[in-house]
């Protein structure tokens, strides 16, 4: 470079030293900003899903079928306790039938409750769909 360029680059520095100071500030805040948004966010918790054996306990799925889900999964629990009630549950005294997760299920006392594996069988019983049952259904389910 020249003498004469860098003549020409300093005085449009000295020319526009207040848009550059300016812009720097813009900058700095931004980055500043930035990154005290990212240490007072919490940290994401990712848990591994482990598959260990696949076919260790079984369960009912959404049709009414046995299926086998991998042994120590989360709803493992679950599972068992929908083997034992049902897919569906309902009051002994009542005449409709629910989710195990509907509200008015978790309202009947666990003596009183009666379980079903498909809407037909409790549809034989006599006892009516309650409206979580279109409302609340899980993704994929078919009457």
């Amino acid at each position: 470079m020249s003498i004469l360029s860098l003549n020409k680059a300093g005085e449009w520095i000295k020319k526009n030293q207040a848009d550059i100071a300016l812009g720097i500030g813009f900058v700095l805040v931004a980055l500043i900003a930035f990154g005290a948004g990212r240490l007072s966010a919490p940290q994401i918790v990712r848990n591994p899903v482990v598959i260990e054996e696949p076919g260790a306990s079984e369960r009912l799925n959404l049709y009414g079928n046995v299926s086998q889900p991998a042994a120590g999964a989360i709803g493992e629990q679950s599972a068992k306790q929908t083997i034992e009630k049902g897919l569906f549950v309902a009051s002994k005294s009542g005449k409709k039938y629910h989710w195990p997760w509907c509200s008015y299920a978790k309202n009947i006392k666990p003596e009183n409750q009666i379980g079903f594996n498909s809407e037909a069988q409790a549809q034989a019983a006599g006892y009516s769909p309650c409206t979580c049952i279109v409302n609340q259904a899980p993704a994929g389910y078919k009457p």
